[in-house]
């Protein structure tokens, strides 16, 4: 029997980039659709602008809480698949995510 996967919520939740394979504008909307892969996933999501640092290829998103040794991260938009929520594991946190402050040129 698996013991089940429980989050431990942060007080604070944790600014970080997640790193995308592709950033394209749509053209309308101001909105940008975005690929990224976390945790042997691809995702796929429509992002406003205002979360989108199209020059390094990167959306923004929060750390909310760890889980199992993975990270709960939440995005500014849903994703086609799964939500606004990915899970990123402990081996490929430093490749998906950039933990760094959201540059304020680019933030929301």
């Amino acid at each position: 029997m698996t013991t089940p996967r429980i989050p431990q919520w942060r007080n604070e939740p944790q600014e970080v980039w997640v790193n995308c394979s592709n950033v394209k504008p749509l053209g309308r909307d101001n909105e940008f659709v975005v690929h990224f892969a976390a945790n042997g996933e691809e995702y796929v999501s429509f992002v406003p602008e205002r979360y989108v640092n199209e020059a390094d290829c990167r959306l923004q998103a929060v750390i909310i809480a760890e889980v199992d040794g993975g990270l709960l991260v939440d995005i500014p938009a849903e994703t086609l698949t799964s939500g606004p929520r990915i899970l990123v594991n402990d081996i490929e946190k430093d490749t998906v995510l950039t933990f760094s402050a959201w540059d304020a040129s680019h933030g929301a």
